[in-house]
């Protein structure tokens, strides 16, 4: 894994914010984690991230307005970031043209195993890679 080492989790599931932070860490990636919208774009402007993954439902702010902020305002330094919806809700496919704009991935929770979530961003990297050519 290349570019993305520093990997931002905004969830607002301990159990889950807490498997995923183990999981990365122990993979060598640099991880910080946040429990709502809020406190996810705090932590951005904070982490500089390189990709978040970000849940959609969530208290305060859900993770389609933090997506816009974080696609759009270069006061939380992500402007450039990947974003990765995380979410058990229906398919990409479902999700607004103007929401599928900001974000550069679509992952279904229930439908992937820790090590997928390695090939999502080994995909995203490819991507990067393929668009400075």
């Amino acid at each position: 894994m290349g570019g993305l080492r520093k990997i931002l989790i905004v969830e607002d599931s301990i159990e889950l914010r807490d498997i995923y932070k183990l999981f990365f860490t122990q993979k060598g990636f640099e991880v910080e984690t946040a429990l709502d919208g809020d406190a996810g774009l705090e932590k951005a402007k904070e982490f500089q991230p390189d990709l978040v993954f970000i849940d959609i439902m969530m208290p305060k702010r859900d993770g389609y307005d933090v997506l816009k902020q974080l696609r759009h305002n270069p006061e939380y330094g992500c402007t450039k970031a990947k974003l990765v919806i995380l979410t058990n809700l229906g398919d990409a496919s479902k999700v607004s043209p103007e929401v599928s704009h900001d974000m550069d991935g679509y992952v279904i929770k229930a439908e992937v195993d820790l090590p997928d979530l390695l090939d999502v961003i080994k995909s995203l990297e490819d991507q990067g890679e393929n668009t400075n050519e």
